[in-house]
């Protein structure tokens, strides 16, 4: 028996000396990686790599101080057993730092009555701490929380403009404070507005789009310029030779324009099951015979602002209203895309059924938050990080915006810096693709006369009821 004890208990050293040396590798294996990455990586690099180490080492002094820790309930008052109370165990999140280029990520794993809302309240404490300009946190899955610290202000980066290689239907737009670039894709999409005050960039935005899409043949887009009456001389003018038509401010014109447009639109069914067996646009995507049209309208109000009107000139704005209606509401299976543009979304400059029908809303700087809410709805005003009326600096933040309504974001606010444009760069994207351009939009529809009429009557004869005893 005590032999058999004996040899038992001299196993026990092999074991542990095993299992030791197994750690003692581990460690000299992750010891070896990181002073490998280290010495690969930049200063910029380093400097996140040591902010990321710094967090998880002083995490467990940290996180009770900011009341991110909780003393385990089971221990209180235990006493050992010399009647002695022993000391409370105090439970802390596990948290795994890793270093990114605009800061570090932090992924951590909740414990009972420190979840995603005291990691909220604490975020202030956490970015004091940890030495970041801002830190914001989410919920990855039941149990597991993302801690997101930003160093410095990512959105004061400013980078080139991303123009797409690929042929994916996406509009690219710029990074965001992760330094994600941001694409806006295209397919099934009803619309995009954009709002913002003159010069901080919505215009150059929406001519960097009409540049992307200009070299495409199954792309046909048309322009509603309404910062000027002459179109010949406005922003559009250099690339104006790519689109359809293009009109300037004059609403009667744009009431021609959008007829033809609702024309285009109403034709467009009977095409599509023509070419491929089905009326839904984008099951096989545009052609050259049945191409997207984007339809860019910038400074929208001039063509529909009735303010003051009265007699005919409220009926042709009207007009036009129930025509933008029309392609807003009908155009997104039909290969119509409406990108809109105006100072302030309010009732007065946009009707409400095209801006509410447009899913992507942009908006750059804005003076009050009124005309934040109309561009990117009510939620903005519980959202002060995001609310765009911080950012009314012209020098520091033009090109700077606030968008939602893109996949991922989960009704959520992302800002957005545009990438640097040179409007000479756009002109020349667009002038090699000026041969591309075709006039699809179809002629009028005929009037039908009836025998014992001499007025046309548009599309089928006049009907009488027929009287009853």
């Amino acid at each position: 028996m005590i032999d058999t004890l004996t040899g038992v208990t001299g196993t026990v050293p092999w074991f542990a000396g095993f299992a030791l040396a197994i750690l003692v590798s581990w460690g000299a294996f992750v010891l070896f990686v990181n002073s490998w990455k280290y010495w690969r990586a930049t200063k910029f690099e380093r400097d996140r790599m040591r902010l990321a180490w710094r967090i998880a080492r002083q995490w467990r002094r940290l996180a009770p101080n900011v009341g991110l820790a909780r003393i385990d309930e089971n221990t209180k008052g235990v006493k050992d057993w010399q009647g002695n109370t022993k000391k409370s165990i105090t439970v802390v999140p596990k948290l795994k730092a890793v270093p990114e280029p605009w800061g570090v990520r932090a992924h951590i794993q909740t414990i009972p009555k420190v979840g995603i809302t005291e990691f909220e309240k604490a975020t202030l404490w956490l970015a004091d701490a940890w030495g970041c300009e801002e830190v914001q946190v989410k919920r990855v899955k039941s149990g597991l929380i993302e801690v997101r610290g930003i160093v410095g202000n990512p959105l004061d980066d400013h980078q080139p403009y991303a123009w797409p290689t690929g042929q994916e239907w996406v509009l690219p737009m710029g990074h965001n404070p992760w330094m994600r670039q941001i694409e806006i894709p295209l397919r099934e999409l009803s619309g995009i507005k954009i709002a913002g005050m003159p010069g901080y960039g919505k215009t150059m935005l929406m001519l960097a789009w009409y540049a992307v899409l200009a070299d495409r043949p199954e792309v046909q887009p048309v322009i509603f310029d309404g910062k000027t009456a002459d179109p010949r001389y406005g922003d559009w003018a250099e690339v104006a030779h790519r689109a359809m038509f293009i009109t300037g401010d004059n609403p009667e014109a744009a009431n021609q324009r959008l007829t033809d447009l609702v024309r285009m639109l109403k034709d467009r069914p009977g095409r599509l099951v023509e070419e491929r067996g089905t009326h839904k646009f984008w099951k096989h995507g545009p052609t050259c015979d049945n191409p997207l049209v984007p339809v860019f309208m910038d400074e929208c109000h001039n063509y529909i602002d009735a303010g003051g009107l009265r007699g005919k000139e409220k009926e042709l704005i009207e007009s036009n209203q129930r025509l933008m209606r029309t392609v807003t509401k009908e155009g997104r299976g039909l290969g119509f895309l409406p990108i809109i543009g105006t100072q302030k979304q309010t009732a007065d400059a946009i009707p409400t059924a095209v801006r509410d029908n447009c899913e992507v809303g942009i908006c750059f700087p804005v003076a009050t938050l009124d005309a934040a809410e109309a561009a990117l709805g009510s939620a903005i005003r519980k959202d002060e990080a995001n609310q765009p009326t911080q950012f009314v600096d012209k020098e520091a933040n033009a090109g700077l915006c606030v968008v939602i309504g893109l996949p991922g974001l989960r009704g959520r606010y992302d800002r957005v810096r545009v990438g640097d444009l040179d409007e000479d760069d756009i002109t020349r994207r667009v002038q090699t693709a000026g041969g591309l351009r075709r006039d699809l939009i179809p002629a009028a529809a005929p009037t039908i006369r009836d025998a014992t009429e001499t007025a046309g009557v548009p599309l089928q004869k006049k009907t009488t009821r027929r009287k009853t005893a």
